[in-house]
């Protein structure tokens, strides 16, 4: 039976399909195996991992080990790029909908009730020559014994404004303290400056023609729209012109003399105004004052795309605010100086008063320049919790002014965000322990007698601007 159904096997492999090679086996090998019925014998199951045969069975036979040629690759075919290129059009197409939205100036969203009330506060000194200051007053509500000190002025740092300095200026009038701030040009609710004028080379290529540049070389030989153009005027934001301006202002309130309070980057225009009015300041104060290293990031506005982002983006502008100036700042609060900085020109201010900043002023120097600055009472506000560094600098403002008191506070780089009650009570305890001699030796020199050395130094400038 067994070799009936080898002969049919082999008789059937023979007939019906080309000879395979099989491995050999001898008759015991089938001797082993199960009987199988004539069915299964007539039509031998192929095994499923069995590869396909090769169309030549000697090659298959002579290499079984070999592995069959990988199938030919399938070309793309143009359905199957359609869903990439959607994809892509409809990401371009998103884009382009939503970064001018993000990235493109709009108009200016309407002010935060705080900063609308501050601005109520205050008023806009309309000064002669320009720039105009805003300026903010606060007087006591009752009558006290320490009305008969003279008024407090405070200059702000760098983007701080008289905004950051409403609690303190609210705690002075409070202890009996008639309390001023007095914004910069450019800087807090001040209007900036306006730019000078700049040629356009573009606006002349249009006017006169594309091919005007190349006549002109053929026909001169020169090259146009190289005329030297006339001296930039002095900057508004500079030291000395914002003392000037300082010193309008307080002649138009009526305030001198005063006890400054110089605070972050306000320190040279301060500086600048005692020098040339020494008869209008009874004491310094110095608030985390210095010349080169103002707490706001002003670098960071000057880059195209990140300057945009912090703008309009509230968490990131509150995000740099609390890093570098107050750690203790609300969002209410950065809110009114996000959209302060928002105003027409604020940026640009804020940068070019940075770029301005005197690197080279010398508090040593300045201390010792005149015998009047030497017997001038002074005193220096340092935060003593925001870095080693920021106290370290604090000590060598201390050591370049000799006599000068001391004092740390627990607050940031703007303490008058989140320590003005701290230092509103060291300033009003500094200016009651003056002895009486100070005030008196000033008394006679009110605001009429403002230096006005300021005002022959911009007669040019107030002459271009009338022209």
């Amino acid at each position: 039976m067994l070799g009936w159904q080898t002969g049919d096997i082999h008789h059937h492999t023979q007939t019906h399909a080309p000879e395979r090679c099989f491995p050999k086996q001898t008759r015991a090998d089938f001797s082993h195996s199960p009987p199988r019925s004539p069915l299964l014998s007539l039509h031998p199951p192929t095994p499923p991992s069995e590869p396909a045969m090769p169309a030549d069975p000697a090659a298959a036979c002579s290499a079984p080990d070999q592995e069959p040629p990988p199938p030919p690759a399938r070309p793309l075919s143009l359905v199957s790029a359609i869903p990439f290129w959607f994809y892509l059009t409809a990401a371009v197409s998103l884009l382009a909908l939503l970064l001018p939205h993000f990235l493109s100036p709009h108009a200016a969203p309407p002010l935060p009730p705080l900063l609308r009330r501050h601005l109520a506060d205050g008023r806009i000194l309309k000064l002669h020559p320009y720039p105009d200051l805003f300026a903010v007053t606060s007087r006591p509500a009752v009558h006290s014994a320490q009305q008969q000190h003279h008024p407090v002025l405070v200059l702000p740092g760098l983007a701080a404004g008289s905004f950051s300095f409403r609690g303190l200026l609210s705690s002075l009038s409070s202890r009996g303290f008639v309390a001023a701030a007095i914004d910069l040009p450019g800087q807090g609710l001040s209007p900036p400056p306006a730019a000078p004028p700049r040629a356009n080379p573009l606006r002349e290529i249009i006017d006169r023609g594309i091919f005007h540049a190349f006549e002109h070389l053929v026909e001169t030989g020169e090259v146009p729209f190289q005329e030297t153009g006339p001296e930039p005027s002095r900057s508004f934001y500079a030291a000395d012109e914002a003392a000037a301006a300082v010193a309008r202002a307080v002649d138009a309130l009526g305030l001198a003399p005063v006890h400054l309070v110089l605070h972050d980057s306000a320190l040279p225009a301060g500086a600048a105004f005692v020098s040339a009015n020494p008869d209008a300041v009874l004491s310094v104060t110095l608030v985390d004052a210095t010349a080169a290293l103002p707490a706001f990031p002003a670098a960071v506005f000057d880059v195209p795309v990140l300057w945009r982002l912090a703008l309009r983006v509230p968490a990131l502008f509150k995000g740099l605010m609390r890093l570098s100036c107050a750690r203790g700042m609300d969002a209410e609060e950065a809110e009114a100086h996000r959209v302060t900085m928002r105003g027409e020109g604020r940026r640009e201010a804020v940068y070019e008063t940075w770029k301005s900043l005197n690197q080279s002023f010398d508090l040593r120097e300045w201390r010792s320049s005149s015998e009047k600055l030497r017997r001038l009472p002074m005193m220096v506000l340092w935060s003593g919790s925001f870095s080693d560094k920021w106290i370290n600098e604090g000590k060598k403002v201390t050591a370049a002014l000799p006599d000068t008191r001391f004092v740390y506070h627990y607050g940031g780089r703007w303490p008058q965000v989140d320590a003005y009650e701290e230092i509103s009570n060291v300033i009003a305890e500094f200016v009651t322990s003056l002895p009486k001699s100070v005030e008196n030796e000033n008394e006679e020199h009110r605001s009429h007698s403002i230096d006005h050395s300021f005002d022959e130094a911009t007669d040019g400038q107030s002459d271009r601007l009338a022209a």
